[in-house]
C-alpha cells in the first residue's frame, strides 16, 4: 500500500490539481447535467439505480419496467462509455487534492500519508457497480435478485466510501492549513 500511496503522491502536483478541477467542472457541466436530463426522460424522478444509496430488487425491477427498451439501452451505453471516465475524473480530483494536502500537512514517513489510497476505493466500487448494473439491465426482463441485492449493496458501499473520501480530503486540507499556520506563526 505504501508504494501505491507514494505513486499517488508523485503524480499529485499543483498542475494535476488544476487539471483535475478543470476536468471535474467540464464533466459536471457538459456531461453529467445533460445526462441527468436524458435519464429523467426514461426514468422519471427515480433516476438511475446508481444514483441511490440503496434500493431493493423489487424497486429496481419496477423502475426497469418503466424505462422501455430505449432507456435500458441508453443506461448500458452510458455505463460503457462516459460513466467510467467520470469515475476517473472524480478520482483524479480526490487523489490529487488529498495527496498534495497530506504532503503539506505531515512528515513524509507519517502513516497518514497513506490516507490518499482510500480515495481510490469509490472508483473501484463505482466501476463494479456499473458492471453489475449492466448485467442486470441487459438481462431484463429476467430477474436475478441476488445480483440485484449485491449491486444495491455495492451502491451503498460506493456512496459511503465516496463520503469518507471527501471527509479525508477535508481532513487533509484542514491539517495542511493548521501545519502552514503553525510554521508561519509559531
Amino acid at each position: 500500500m505504501r508504494r501505491l500511496s507514494d505513486w499517488l503522491h508523485r503524480i499529485s502536483s499543483a498542475l494535476t490539481i488544476v487539471l483535475a478541477i478543470v476536468l471535474y467542472g467540464i464533466f459536471l457541466t457538459f456531461v453529467m447535467v445533460p445526462e441527468s436530463t436524458v435519464v429523467a426522460t426514461y426514468a422519471g424522478d427515480w433516476g438511475s439505480p446508481d444514483g441511490h444509496w440503496f434500493y431493493t430488487p423489487d424497486e429496481l425491477y419496477h423502475e426497469l419496467s418503466t424505462w422501455g427498451e430505449a432507456g435500458r439501452a441508453h443506461y448500458v451505453a452510458f455505463r460503457l462509455g462516459l460513466d467510467p471516465v467520470w469515475a476517473l475524473v472524480y478520482t483524479l480530483f480526490l487523489v490529487t487534492i488529498t495527496s498534495l494536502a497530506l504532503r503539506n500537512a505531515f512528515a513524509a514517513d507519517d502513516r497518514r500519508q497513506q490516507l490518499n489510497v482510500i480515495t481510490l476505493i469509490p472508483m473501484l466500487a463505482d466501476l463494479g457497480e456499473n458492471a453489475l448494473g449492466i448485467a442486470l439491465v441487459s438481462n431484463y426482463p429476467d430477474r436475478c435478485d441476488l445480483l440485484a441485492w449485491i449491486t444495491a449493496s455495492l451502491s451503498a458501499f460506493k456512496w459511503s466510501t465516496l463520503t469518507i473520501a471527501h471527509l479525508i480530503m477535508l481532513y487533509a486540507l484542514g491539517a495542511a492549513l493548521v501545519s502552514r499556520l503553525r510554521r508561519q506563526f509559531f
